[in-house]
């Protein structure tokens, strides 16, 4: 009870009364507060992207595992934010352990099984926030993926010429867009700058090349395909003229059509690098009734840490076209390839280019 001096209330319950108020106004306030807080927390914690096959996809704000399922997006993020891959579509090449840290060699290996189907149980003992693919080889079905883990997942373009704009999608997606542009802004920049040399080059002047894949060399891709647009853009002549789908697909061809197509450069491919064609080719006489051959114009592509023309088709690609149209058409297209290949390793991958490995990079890759 309140007691009270000549039916007043005495001073110290009327300061004990205000006191009280007080703090039940205090704690009602703060309870708004927080339910109101976390209210517009559970709304900020996603945005909405539209990926570059035109889906709307939810994905959280901050993104620190991806999975790529991709062989060209793994690259694509590993130039990005290496520290962010949670697993990889392709197993690392021992020969590449020079330019990338060993730890991403544990990454766990995932996407397909053996019998093309996609590795639900793996994706999930990951936990990623989010998921990469393109339709490189393998045509994913991100809707079904999506359907299925319950994961966001994005596709981006494997094309050559969107290379700029994959790595502003996925800035955006990984919050990394500072880091994005950088690698935008070059790529935008050294394609523009080929083409506009190669553009010059009149078209009696253009080198047939022939692209080689397979152990035996007799496997190839035709022009407009995914995986010979590093050809397209820096000028070159493919003379695989042929019928071939153009993703995911290499044709198998005879000896007698390329020694009929005859081609002035011969280049080997990623597959082809498991053979052993390259140190005999000049001593094999059907080969060496080949202008390539005959002129010692047969190239290994430089492919460490990532293949610079193809599989994965990447945008490490940026770099191939430099080399490439630099090697085929001295007289038009002016390149300082040491200071490129420097500029592009550090940029790229963080990674200071000696001279030494210079040297090792593009061996048998000059005439």
């Amino acid at each position: 009870m309140i007691k009270k001096r000549n039916g007043i209330l005495d001073r110290t319950t009327i300061i004990k009364l205000i006191c009280t108020i007080v703090v039940l106004a205090n704690l009602t306030g703060c309870t708004k507060s927080v339910n109101t807080s976390s209210a517009n927390n559970s709304k900020t914690m996603t945005h909405v992207v539209t990926d570059m096959k035109g889906r709307k996809v939810t994905i959280p704000k901050s993104v620190n595992k991806v999975l790529s399922l991709s062989n060209n997006t793994t690259v694509d993020i590993y130039t990005i934010a290496p520290d962010k891959l949670a697993g990889l579509s392709f197993e690392l090449k021992d020969a590449a352990k020079k330019y990338i840290d060993e730890k991403y060699y544990k990454l766990p290996v995932v996407g397909t099984t053996s019998d093309k189907k996609i590795d639900y149980e793996s994706i999930l003992k990951i936990k990623p926030d989010l998921i990469v693919c393109s339709e490189e080889d393998q045509p994913y079905a991100a809707d079904e993926i999506q359907k299925q883990l319950k994961i966001p997942v994005v596709m981006v373009s494997a094309n050559l010429e969107d290379t700029e704009k994959v790595y502003t999608f996925l800035g955006e997606c990984l919050g990394e867009q500072k880091r994005a542009k950088e690698l935008s802004d070059y790529s935008k920049k050294a394609l523009a700058n080929v083409k506009a040399m190669v553009k010059k080059i009149p078209e009696d002047k253009k080198v047939n090349v022939y692209y080689a894949e397979g152990a035996s060399w007799l496997q190839t891709d035709i022009s407009g395909n995914i995986h010979t647009e590093v050809l397209d853009i820096a000028g070159a002549k493919n003379v695989a003229d042929i019928a071939e789908a153009k993703i995911g697909s290499m044709a198998t061809v005879s000896m007698e059509q390329v020694m009929s197509w005859n081609p002035d450069v011969i280049l080997e491919g990623a597959t082809a690098a498991k053979g052993k064609l390259y140190s005999s080719v000049s001593e094999d006489q059907n080969w060496t009734k080949i202008n390539a051959v005959k002129n010692n114009k047969y190239y290994k592509i430089p492919a460490l840490p990532f293949n610079l023309v193809d599989r994965p088709p990447s945008a490490v690609r940026v770099l191939g076209v430099q080399w490439l149209s630099n090697m085929l058409y001295p007289g038009y297209v002016e390149i300082d390839m040491s200071k490129e290949f420097k500029d592009f390793y550090k940029l790229f991958y963080n990674y200071t280019l000696t001279d030494e490995d210079l040297k090792e990079l593009l061996n048998h890759a000059t005439s």
